[in-house]
Order: structure tokens, then C-alpha cells, then sequence
């Protein structure tokens, strides 16, 4: 068994989900607690500088009162000191005798005693003083810091039980996939019918209808050989039975013209129906849009006339092209194949001495094919039955007498809608006899055939 490498693809929907929603998760509490930890921050931070600066004005009062200022007014915490005259006037029991901070007013943090204080002071040197008052900021931030670190643990050890929840919910949410991936592992090779939409969420709806196209083209394609086959045994069973009877004759030593010439015809119409149905399945071969190209309608014309003028020629019938150059996107071997099939249908139901007119008209936006003849023509009830497979007007007695299996405007029609073309049959104006009128829309493919 060969094992091919998946490359550029995700290979489990399952396990991208829950890496992904796990990440989002992690980077959005992540960035949640960075923000979290700087707002606590900036709030220590003002709420330190308010009880500094009333700190400060309790002290700044009792300097202009002339009150006597004592070492221990406030807590280990805080730091003053009152300078005049550069001599130290006043300090707290935990201070020392040297200035802890600069002359002017503002906030600045300070490292004393092994420790960080953020420090508020005022100052002079005109009048020579300096007044400074100063909190521990570093109590604060290990405040800030151990919350921090208890709103981030619990969320560190939800994180297992949480990648269990999302696991438990991707994996319940993903499970309409599996049940139609069970589904189609259980349909039958003959079971074409169509998936309800309903039964699935609207994201499975693209897939779904998807399914429910292709199995409306495999039921049309399996349909369309069933057909094939049947019609196709019974209009072989037809000559067979005739070249049954003929060889039957033959064998008894019944031997004359008539026998010898419906011997001729059946082998004839056999050996046409061969044909066209071999034609007719390399038309439809599923590989025939894939190869679609630039084709000249009036190039492949005249090739075709050009294979087709002696049988044409041996029927004292006239045969002109018209038109120009007529560039469509299609197959060439169909194109062929299509103007094989009308230009021989033509000859064939025009007598001796008639004309076909074959006219290839590059209009805006769109290629018109004609072919018309001056034969006897169809009436216009049949029109629509003669594209039909294996269905001549009148039968095997056709009004003509020529030899056919009724496949030839079949072959046509089905080429024209696989190159999204419409067909028109009509009267001929010009020659009387039958009309049949290709429309090509330029560069377009039938999406069905494609």
C-alpha cells in the first residue's frame, strides 16, 4: 500500500481546535493578568502618594505651628525628615542624619536600609529648609504581586480540566461529521437519494449539498446507461433477427435478390448503429470537458465536409459552407463528431440532386451553427422527440427508405449541452427541407459536464 504525505493540511480538525481554543484561552488570561497587574500597580502607586502627601501636611502643619515634631508620630513604615538651616531639625527613630532625598518639591523613590520608599519633599534654599516625608513602597508591590499570584494559579490548574471541556465539546460538535462520513460508508452502490438538508448544522450545509449534486449526477449518468444498453439491444435484436431469417433462407437454398438486399440493409443499419453508438460513448466519456479548448467551428466544418464530400458527390447533392471564422471553448473530437452527424443526417434525408447549406455566423457574444437541407423535413409536433435516442419519425418504415438507427440528432443534442449550447430545429427557409440551429455562448461550459 502506498502512503501519501499530507502536506500544507490540517490533519485533524479535532486536535487544531483544541491547540487553538487552548492558546486563545491562555494568551487572553495571560494579557487579561498583564493588564490586571499593571492597573493594581498605578493604583498602589496613587494610593502610596495620597498617604504620603497626607502624612506630609500633617507634618508641614505642625512645622508652621512651631510644634515640637516626635521621632515616633508615625509607624516604622514612614520616613520624615525636617531640615532648616541645613541643620536637621526633626527626624522619625528610623531615619538618618543625612539627607534621604534632593532639594525640590516632587515624588522620587529612594533605596535605604535595604529597602525602596517612595519619598515626597518640599525645599528652599532661600528660606533653607527642606521637608521630606517618605512611605515603603516595596510592602505594597509584594501586596500587588501576591494577589497577582493567587488569581493566576487557580486558572493555571483549570487549564487541564478545561482542554477536558473543549476536547468533550469539539469532539460532541464534530460528531455530525462522523455520522455522515458512517452514512456514506453504509450507503449502497445503487442508492442515489439525496441527504436533508435539515438533519445537519448550516456549516455542513455546503458539504451536504455537494453530496446530494453528485449523487443527482451519478443517478442521471447510471440512468442514462441503462438506457443506452436497452435501447441499444433493442434496436440490435432488430437486424439480428433479420439477419437470422436471411441466413435461415440462405441455408434452405432460398436464394434471391430480395433476400440478399434485406440481408444488405440490416447489416448496413447495424453496422451505423455500431458506429454512433461507439461515437456516442466517446462523447460522454467523463474526461471530455477536462480537455476543453479553443475551437474553430468553421475550421472543423470543412474538415468534416471534406471527409463527408464523396458520399455527397455520389449523390449528384450540393454541399456549401458559409460563414467565418468561429472561435467557441469545447472539444474538438465532440465538435467533430456533432457536425459529422448533422451534415451526414442532412445528406442522408435530402434526394439525389438536393443542396445542405452549412452556415457558421460569429454574432455578438455568441457562434451559430446551421445546417440545413432540402429534404422533406420533420413536421413541427416531432421536433422535440427526434433528439430523443434511438427514435426515428415513422419508425423502422421511415418515410425515405434510408437506413438509420435514430442516434445521430441524439449525439447532437447531448454535445450541445455538454458545451452548454442550444439547439433549434426549424424549417428551412432557404432550402425547405429541415433546419437545425446551434447556439454556442462564447467561453462558456456546461457546469453539470465539467
Amino acid at each position: 500500500m502506498v502512503k501519501t504525505k499530507r502536506s500544507g493540511s490540517v490533519k485533524s480538525i479535532r486536535s487544531f481546535l483544541i491547540i487553538v481554543i487552548l492558546a486563545v484561552i491562555c494568551l487572553s488570561n495571560f494579557i487579561a493578568a498583564l493588564q490586571g497587574f499593571r492597573n493594581s500597580l498605578d493604583e498602589a502607586d496613587q494610593l502610596v502618594n495620597r498617604q504620603i502627601k497626607e502624612k506630609f501636611n500633617v507634618i508641614s502643619s505642625l512645622v508652621n505651628h512651631q510644634v515640637q515634631i516626635p521621632a515616633a508620630l508615625f509607624d516604622d513604615n514612614t520616613i520624615f525628615q525636617f531640615w532648616q538651616d541645613k541643620t536637621l531639625q526633626a527626624y522619625s527613630s528610623n531615619a538618618p542624619v543625612e539627607p534621604i532625598a534632593f532639594t525640590g518639591e516632587g515624588f522620587h523613590q529612594v533605596s535605604y536600609d535595604g529597602r525602596r520608599w517612595q519619598t515626597y519633599s518640599i525645599g528652599s534654599d532661600s528660606k533653607k529648609y527642606l521637608l521630606v516625608v517618605g512611605q515603603r513602597v516595596d510592602l505594597y508591590e509584594a501586596l500587588v504581586n501576591d494577589i497577582l499570584l493567587k488569581a493566576i494559579i487557580p486558572i493555571i490548574w483549570v487549564l487541564p480540566l478545561l482542554a477536558i471541556l473543549i476536547w468533550l465539546i469539539v469532539y460532541f460538535g464534530l460528531n455530525p461529521i462522523k455520522q455522515l462520513a458512517r452514512r456514506l460508508s453504509q450507503r449502497k452502490v445503487d442508492d442515489f437519494s439525496r441527504y436533508e438538508g435539515s438533519e445537519y448544522p448550516d456549516e455542513m450545509l455546503p458539504i451536504v449539498n455537494s453530496l446530494n449534486e453528485l449523487f443527482d449526477r451519478l443517478n442521471n449518468a447510471f440512468e442514462r446507461e441503462k438506457r443506452f444498453s436497452a435501447d441499444a439491444a433493442h434496436e440490435l435484436r432488430t437486424p439480428l433477427a433479420a439477419l437470422t431469417v436471411g441466413l435461415h433462407n440462405i441455408s434452405d437454398g432460398i436464394v434471391n435478390q430480395a433476400n440478399l438486399s434485406s440481408l444488405t440493409a440490416s447489416v448496413e443499419k447495424m453496422r451505423q448503429c455500431i458506429e454512433q453508438l461507439l461515437e456516442l460513448h466517446q462523447v460522454s466519456s467523463g474526461d471530455r470537458a477536462a480537455s476543453f479548448a479553443d475551437c474553430n467551428l468553421h475550421t472543423i466544418s470543412q474538415e468534416v465536409i471534406s471527409d463527408l464530400y464523396s458520399a455527397i458527390e455520389h449523390k449528384n447533392q450540393s454541399i456549401e459552407l458559409l460563414g467565418q471564422c468561429g472561435d467557441v471553448l469545447g472539444d474538438s473530437f465532440s465538435l467533430s463528431v456533432l457536425v459529422r452527424n448533422l451534415i451526414d443526417n442532412a445528406s442522408k434525408y435530402t434526394p439525389d440532386g438536393g443542396a445542405v447549406l452549412v452556415t457558421v455566423q460569429d454574432m455578438q457574444g455568441a457562434v451559430v451553427l446551421t445546417v440545413e437541407d432540402s429534404g422533406i423535413g420533420i413536421s413541427e409536433d416531432q421536433y422535440e422527440r427526434v433528439t430523443q435516442r434511438f427514435y426515428r419519425v415513422g419508425g423502422d418504415r421511415h418515410a425515405s427508405g434510408v437506413i438509420g438507427s435514430g442516434l445521430g440528432l441524439s449525439i447532437v443534442s447531448f454535445v450541445a449541452h455538454q458545451h452548454g449550447a442550444t439547439i433549434t430545429l426549424s424549417k428551412s427557409e432557404k432550402l425547405g427541407g429541415l433546419a437545425v440551429k446551434i447556439s454556442f455562448n462564447k467561453g462558456t461550459v456546461d457546469s453539470e459536464t465539467a
